[in-house]
């Protein structure tokens, strides 16, 4: 791999978004690359590519000169320096410039075929058609280069071989897009859906055709990327405009996204052609990921309210399930507010508009549990390399076995990856449970077979599956807890577990649930304490200048409240010079929206902002070991962020807020008895992480401090025990179920 991560990273991205067909997003991605790297050659080639798809002939030149300069021999740039000639009307010089390729790539069926063209410009049919059978030989299913060989053969009068060539090169791409269907079947079978997307895309690049690009937009929403679904699903949409499906789909995806201005181009036709259809009425309980102030968070709440209202007043019936997967709350928990009537609220209409989510497993009905070991089920998507597989993980290998009997429920499809290999391997039953709404009524079936005496569900509120999963009654205990630390709003769920040290006198008003209190832990996971590097690289390499103050804020941007606008800008007034840097979305939108809000948040510093691309754990782990400061997030706290951050002695400055999800930061510093970055005050935070910042003595000793006392967050048996603690007496108690 490169030795410069971030440059890696926006590159793949960039090559990412031109394949979707984003060249926008693509050209953005691409000057912030040359900003860090201004000589890297596959960036000035890309860039070079995507000003000759705009029609910029000079700017295009511009570049792969400089490209050429650099690599005069690289098979890519004299290949792109070839098709800007070509455009420029001068064949002569491309095909200098494609052979050069040739030499370098004698397997590019691609530089092949633009160098027939340019053969055939110059007169040189005989040759050109030689260069058309040799990219074939090369790629059978290569379209274009069939297509010109074809157009050659016809001008010397020789149809019949023209239309073999035509015949034999539909029958190759039949062939291959059939082949790499198939091979995206396997891969989907064996936990690997992304491996499986990367083989829908390279069947796309073969032949376009709807129903690849429906599964691949089907895949990309499963897989949470959504924005490449969304790209898929406007492609889609382009090639079959009244597929009420696509247009269903793209409505998900949008909200999914939480990019709210799209979904009136989805919305009206699929009125239109569908007036009957629930997805236009649920999406209108949508929220957007990045709010524009505190004011445009009232007013969205209140929208999604004043829906939720309309739609009880109607009397909504949902004939089919799966249009619950356009029902989003998941942005709410970010907003600072307590959601429990809002959420109790939207519960209450759902209930009401499809009763089959209240199914009852049999066994819930019985008075005595069947003998054995206590059957519990930790539930999740995520059961992955993501923050919930990594809080989960060490309670799943480490609960006494001798007591309780453990099902990892994984819903699917999801990437397999060493943390799912480690959940499975520690499991007594590892159980793939679809990830399909429409198939809600099989689904609670096969969980009821199981008899789980405790369902846990890791996360509720990240994804729809789980979320309706949480209505029905598939275990006498069910409980929930931090892993999304909102409350549901579900009358099914009995339970919020939750941990003393984070939560305060009126918490338990912030619950639908019954609030169970866990003890004195600085963390409600049994958190493995992470690798950490001792080979600190410089900080050029990893895209941030050298002689800045750092103040990373490793979060997703939909954590960056409005609020904690005035105190990153007070924190870059104070400090010259200082540079926050965040990490960016791998939705455009969401970068381009934040951006816009610092210009007008705090105008004078927002160019002081830092946006890194999203990097490997190793990377990342450098990342913080390379910061002055961490930021803490308001309202809404880091959870794997600070115990990572911790572990290398990054100071993480925090402002505790009155729900739990604004108190975990504050809750491992008590324990570790170091309370210095613990703010009382918006001021006191600027305050606080400016005079770290600014003095490199202090930093340093609380750096040792944090280290020196760091070992209480990690691997911590007392996690276990709490936890089994309640487990226990949750089932001893007069169950909420059996009372209903």
């Amino acid at each position: 791999m490169n030795s410069h991560p971030p440059h890696v990273a926006l590159l793949r991205q960039a090559y990412g978004l031109l394949r979707s067909g984003r060249h926008d997003d693509a050209r953005r991605v691409v000057a912030r690359l040359l900003e860090l790297s201004p000589q890297n050659v596959d960036a000035l080639t890309l860039n070079a590519q995507l000003a000759l798809e705009a029609g910029n002939l000079d700017a295009a030149m511009w570049a792969i000169e400089v490209a050429a300069q650099l690599a005069p021999d690289a098979a890519a740039v004299q290949y792109a320096r070839g098709r800007i000639f070509s455009a420029r009307g001068e064949p002569s010089l491309a095909v200098e410039c494609y052979q050069i390729a040739i030499r370098a790539d004698p397997a590019s069926a691609d530089i092949l075929t633009s160098l027939g063209n340019a053969l055939r410009k110059l007169g040189r049919v005989q040759e050109g058609i030689a260069a058309y059978r040799q990219a074939l030989a090369l790629k059978p299913e290569h379209l274009l280069a069939s297509a010109n060989l074809a157009h050659a053969l016809e001008a010397f009068g020789d149809t019949a071989s023209a239309s073999a060539v035509r015949e034999s090169a539909c029958e190759a791409v039949v062939g291959k897009v059939t082949a790499l269907h198939g091979k995206a079947h396997e891969l989907i079978a064996q936990g690997k859906p992304l491996a499986a997307l990367d083989a829908l895309q390279e069947a796309l690049a073969t032949a376009p055709d709807p129903d690849t690009l429906r599964w691949a937009a089907r895949l990309a929403t499963d897989c949470g990327d959504f924005q490449l679904g969304l790209a898929f699903a406007d492609r889609l949409l382009a090639l079959e405009p009244d597929d009420v499906q696509a247009l269903r789909l793209a409505c998900l995806l949008a909200v999914g996204a939480g990019l709210l201005e799209r979904l009136p181009r989805y919305v009206q036709p699929l009125q239109r052609l569908a007036p009957e259809d629930e997805v236009p009425l649920l999406v209108r309980m949508s929220l957007p990921a990045i709010q524009d102030s505190r004011e445009s968070i009232v007013a969205t709440r209140a929208a999604f309210e004043a829906a939720v209202d309309e739609l009880l007043h109607r009397d909504l019936k949902i004939e089919d399930p799966g249009a619950l997967a356009v029902v989003q709350s998941f942005f709410m928990a970010y907003q600072g507010e307590c959601d429990r009537d809002l959420l109790v609220k939207a519960a209450e209409l759902f209930a009401k508009a499809l009763p089959a989510l209240l199914f009852v497993s049999p066994h819930c009905e019985r008075k005595q549990r069947r003998p054995g070991r206590i059957r519990i089920g930790f539930i999740s998507r995520y059961l992955c390399a993501h923050s919930i597989g990594k809080t989960s993980l060490g309670l799943i290998e480490k609960i006494d076995r001798r007591r309780f009997e453990v099902y990892a429920l994984r819903i699917t499809p999801g990437s397999d990856d060493e943390t799912t290999m480690r959940i499975r391997a520690a499991a007594d039953h590892y159980v793939r449970v679809c990830g399909d709404l429409r198939e809600l009524a099989a689904t609670h079936r096969q969980l009821a077979a199981l008899e789980l005496d405790i369902l846990f569900y890791q996360d509720i509120g990240m994804e729809s599956v789980s979320y309706f999963l949480s209505f029905a009654r598939l275990a006498p205990v069910q409980c929930v807890s931090f892993g999304h630390p909102n409350t549901t709003g579900v009358p099914t769920m009995d339970y919020f577990i939750s941990n003393d040290l984070y939560e305060t006198a009126q918490s338990a008003g912030h619950y639908s649930e019954r609030l169970a209190l866990l003890h004195d832990l600085p963390t409600l996971a049994y958190y493995y304490r992470p690798v950490v590097t001792h080979e600190l690289p410089a900080r050029a390499v990893l895209g941030l200048p050298e002689d800045a103050t750092i103040y990373v804020c490793p979060q997703t941007l939909f954590k960056i409240h409005p609020d904690f606008d005035e105190l990153l800008k007070g924190i870059l007034e104070r400090d010259a010079r200082g540079r926050v840097v965040l990490i960016q979305a791998r939705i455009q939108e969401w970068n381009d929206r934040l951006s816009a809000r610092f210009r007008r948040t705090m105008p004078q510093v927002a160019d002081r902002v830092l946006f890194l691309p999203s990097l490997p754990q190793p990377q990342f782990m450098q990342l913080l070991a390379s910061s002055d400061v961490m930021l803490d997030t308001l309202h809404f706290n880091g959870m794997n962020s600070s115990l990572e951050a911790l572990a290398v002695g990054l100071p993480v400055v925090t402002l505790p807020t009155g729900l739990q999800r604004g108190r975990h930061t504050r809750a491992m510093y008590l324990k570790m008895s170091v309370t210095d970055c613990i703010a009382a005050s918006p001021e006191e935070y600027i305050d606080v992480a400016v005079r770290l910042g600014t003095n490199a003595a202090l930093r340093r000793d609380l750096r040792e401090r944090i280290l020196s006392r760091n070992h209480v967050l990690y691997e911590d048996e007392r996690v276990v025990c709490e936890f089994e603690r309640f487990f226990l007496s949750a089932l001893q108690e007069p169950s909420v179920a059996m009372s209903q």
